[in-house]
């Protein structure tokens, strides 16, 4: 009966894990090229396997609701947007990465775009 009930408890041990869950989105990194910026976001999870949800907000475009899918055992997944600028001159344009699920989280930065 031991043997048993330890055997059980292993195998619920192995196979059960917890749900995908965000733990932290942060910009960190950007890229300046004249009119073109890449900015790179890290979204931390708690290492369970799962598909994140989130879209980059850039000023007056609109966003695309994008996924990602995230194996288990990775903590952190890292998603880039390129910000094109237009005319000449410098400019700051505002962008967020937004989490929409599994939970909500943000964070934004000022890109500096040099046409």
């Amino acid at each position: 009966m031991v043997l048993l009930a330890a055997a059980a408890v292993v195998l619920f041990l192995r196979f059960h894990h917890a749900p995908l869950h965000v733990t932290g989105v942060a910009i960190t990194q950007q890229i300046s090229k004249g009119c073109v910026a890449n900015v790179t976001g890290r979204i931390t999870t708690n290492g369970s396997a799962g598909t994140v949800s989130y879209q980059w907000l850039v000023q007056s475009q609109a966003a695309q609701p994008m996924n990602q899918s995230v194996v288990a055992g990775q903590d952190a997944v890292y998603v880039t947007v390129a910000i094109q600028g237009q005319g000449q001159g410098s400019t700051l344009r505002d962008v967020t990465l937004q989490v929409l699920g599994p939970g909500t989280a943000a964070a934004s930065a000022h890109v500096a775009l040099s046409c």
